[in-house]
Parts: structure tokens; sequence; C-alpha cells
């Protein structure tokens, strides 16, 4: 005997799906619809300004600085006649700082040692009152430089004396005469390393002579600015 289960019944279930339906604005009879008036926000009263809009703010407080006036004006140091090294110090020494030196050869040498070098022409010239800030060109030569050019001719001992010793050795080589020896004027064994910073004072072959191509030919040099004792040198 199979025995039947008898179940629920089941129950159907009903959604009723609410529609929403907008109801149309109402109008007054005889009245055609018009556009909505947009809402505006009230118009801001603008605040006094206690400043024009196109005048600057001035400064104030502790803070506020004004523009400092211009450099006093100074007297420019004459310093034509000064070795380039002083010329420079004593510039500074009043206040114009910016020097600029230039070869009065117009060759462009470069300037090495500063005490090598005489001031021949300055602008400004000296004695001008002028602001410190102003460069001051220094036109400067070497004393060597107002030498008359060393004549050479061939198998003749030229007159080297007051020439730098570069300038000598060169214009002896020229004239056949290979075996030179620079000795220290001041006794004191000195080597020359760069031959431009010293300055002939003497030489054991004078001037004119014509000796054996290899005879051994003394050049007697000092350093600029040292003593250069009766040879009338500038140094």
């Amino acid at each position: 005997m199979t025995d039947v289960h008898q179940w629920p019944p089941r129950r159907s279930l009903t959604f009723v799906v609410g529609l929403a339906i907008a109801a149309p604005p109402l109008t007054a009879c005889g009245t055609e619809p018009g556009p909505a008036t947009p809402e505006t926000a009230p118009a801001s009263t603008p605040t006094a300004s206690s400043t024009p809009p196109d005048s600057p703010a001035s400064p104030s407080g502790p803070g506020a600085s004004t523009p400092a006036a211009g450099s006093p004006a100074a007297v420019l140091p004459d310093v034509t006649g000064e070795r380039l090294s002083d010329g420079e110090r004593m510039l500074r020494a009043d206040g114009f700082l910016s020097v600029r030196a230039v070869d009065a050869s117009g060759d462009g040498r470069t300037i090495l040692e500063k005490g090598n070098w005489v001031v021949v022409r300055q602008d400004p010239p000296g004695g001008s009152a002028l602001p410190p800030g102003l460069t001051v060109t220094l036109t400067v030569l070497r004393p060597t430089d107002q030498q008359a050019p060393i004549v050479v001719r061939d198998g003749v001992v030229p007159r080297v004396i007051c020439h730098d010793l570069q300038d000598a050795q060169d214009a002896l080589r020229e004239a056949g005469f290979y075996v030179l020896l620079p000795r220290d004027g001041l006794g004191q064994e000195r080597v020359p390393v760069l031959d431009r910073n010293w300055i002939v004072v003497g030489q054991s072959a004078p001037p004119g002579t014509t000796p054996e191509s290899l005879e051994k030919i003394e050049l007697t040099v000092v350093k600029f600015g040292e003593p250069t004792g009766n040879s009338g040198c500038a140094s």
C-alpha cells in the first residue's frame, strides 16, 4: 500500500506594481503656462576699499625698506708709474674693486706676475670723483719694453743689456753664439726658470766683438724689481 502525502496547496502571490503617474501642473483657466522664472542670488554689495585698485600698496611696519641711495663718489687715485700689483692695491684701498689690465704693446701678452708690469696709463685718469663701482682700465708694459730692438749681425755680439733674458739669448743665438751662461747678479746662485722675468744687466762679451761661436758668454741677470747696479736698466 502506497502512502500518499498531501502537501498543502500552493498559494499564488500576486505582486502589484504601483506606477507613479505624474500629474501635470494645474494652471488657471484661460492662462497659457509661461516659462519658469529662475531663481537668482541677491546681488552682493561691493565693499569700499581704502586703496585704489591701480595704486601699489605702500610698505609699512618695521620690515619695510626704501631704495638705497647711490654710492657716494670717491676720488680715483693716480697709479700711473706704479707696479700693476701696487696700483691695484691702491685702487682697492679706495673702494675701486673692478680693475682691468691691458697690455700696452697690443700683442695681448698674458700677465702672470703683476709685479713685473708697470702702469703707463689709466682710464679714467686719477683725481676724478667717481663712484667706486666703476671699472678702471690700467694699460701696462714691462720695463724692458721701452728698449730699442736688438740689432743682430751674423758673427757679431749684439748689445743685449737691459733686455729680458729670453730676448737676449734669442738674439745671441741668431748671431751665431750658442754657449750662453746666465749668472745671478745678486750672488745668490739662483737659476732662472722663466727667462722673461729676468733682466740682463751685464754681458761678458762686449757688443760689437767677434769671438768664436763656441766661446762662452756670461749674462749677468736680476729679476724685475731688483737693483740693476750701474747698468742704467729700468727694473
